[in-house]
């Protein structure tokens, strides 16, 4: 491993020339949309949760997080681009892009967290993409009540669906990674507020999330239910592994949390899954199923951050000892194989699109229902 070919410098450098490679030809030379910082967040937790437990060389998690950490350099570098340029403002001027946001803030926090777990000696690198998703996270928060309010108003014209919700995500994994990457940790009070406004921001966007989908009919299950719908559980999952990690609120609440994810998880993939039914009736399964779209990635995110939320309370003193137990060993002895397999998928959907559209296109496929996959 400690070969020059091995060498996580080399290896940085090696795959920024295949990337660059790839974006030249098939992913064009346009801005990236709002919630493409997903991929990270997705890639990372996948590191973080589930990758050791898949008996593969170290090598490859070293991979597969300098990889991630050249897609955040380059969705970085679109962002800074087109915030001088002033498409940022236009992105985010409706309550989708602000909720967007904060997969930018995720996506730093918890790649930092998985660089520290593969690359020890890069804890410096980690860090200072920590504090990127603090600064972030600080302007995000300017943001969120315009947001909020505007998805309130049933006269605005915004639907609600769970990228609301990545205000819980983002600000969690603040302590996720803060509690690693920082000298001692995050203070407690400071991990307890920041987990408690995690908690108040999830009570605000389920409210929101029922309303459109609980008590209105001009929806349609395949055309309106969203992607990121899995973010109900996914948040959830984020803020019982801050409690855990941060030991800042009582860990009888993580297992509360934990219910309440396991409970959430039925129902929405439930939900997922009659609508793959009704779209591949409706569309086939190409233009149905395995359309790609950015907000995807929060699925896989979700998955690996139930995993992940899963291995550490069932590890902790606080661990159920009920049916509970069960179903969490259950998950722990397959999830990690259901993680990759639909990071997998996933991939493979999103290089199927960008070949068949090509550099010249925009970045988010124009076929039926984009919104959904």
């Amino acid at each position: 491993m400690n070969t020059l070919s091995t060498h996580p410098v080399i290896l940085l450098l090696l795959l920024w020339g295949m990337s660059e490679l790839v974006r030249r030809f098939l992913m064009g030379d346009g801005d990236s949309p709002v919630p493409s910082g997903g991929i990270v967040m997705a890639g990372s937790i996948f590191v973080i949760g589930a990758v050791g437990h898949l008996g593969l060389p170290g090598i490859v998690g070293r991979l597969v997080v300098l990889e991630l950490l050249v897609v955040w350099g380059y969705l970085a570098f679109s962002y800074v681009r087109s915030g001088l340029g002033g498409g940022l403002d236009e992105s985010i001027r409706q309550p989708m892009g602000v909720f967007g946001v904060g997969t930018w803030v995720a996506g730093s926090a918890v790649l930092g967290r998985a660089l520290l777990q593969v690359l020890p000696e890069w804890r410096s690198v980690g860090l200072a993409l920590w504090v990127v998703a603090v600064v972030v996270w600080l302007w995000y928060l300017r943001l969120l009540p315009a947001a909020f309010r505007a998805a309130a108003d049933p006269g605005g014209g915004y639907r609600a669906n769970g990228a609301i919700l990545l205000s819980v995500v983002s600000t969690q994994s603040l302590v996720v990674a803060g509690e690693a990457l920082l000298p001692g940790g995050l203070p407690q009070p400071v991990s307890a507020a920041l987990i408690l406004l995690g908690y108040l921001f999830y009570a605000a966007g389920l409210v929101l999330i029922l309303r459109r989908y609980g008590f209105r009919s001009d929806w349609t299950l395949a055309d309106d239910w969203d992607n990121t719908n899995c973010i109900l559980h996914g948040a959830m999952s984020i803020t019982g592994l801050a409690i855990v990690a941060s030991g800042a609120l009582p860990a009888g609440l993580a297992v509360l949390t934990w219910v309440w994810v396991a409970a959430t998880f039925v129902v929405v993939e439930a939900i997922e899954a009659a609508r793959a039914f009704f779209r591949v009736r409706a569309y086939g399964w190409r233009d149905g199923v395995f359309v790609y779209n950015p907000t995807q990635w929060s699925r896989n995110f979700t998955y690996g951050m139930l995993y992940a939320f899963t291995l550490q309370i069932h590890e902790s003193p606080s661990a159920p000892d009920s049916w509970a137990a069960g179903l969490q060993e259950a998950i722990l002895g397959y999830g990690h194989y259901a993680v990759l397999a639909a990071l997998l998928v996933e991939i493979v959907i999103f290089f199927y699109d960008r070949i068949e559209a090509g550099p010249s296109s925009p970045k988010i496929s124009g076929k039926p229902s984009q919104q959904e996959g």
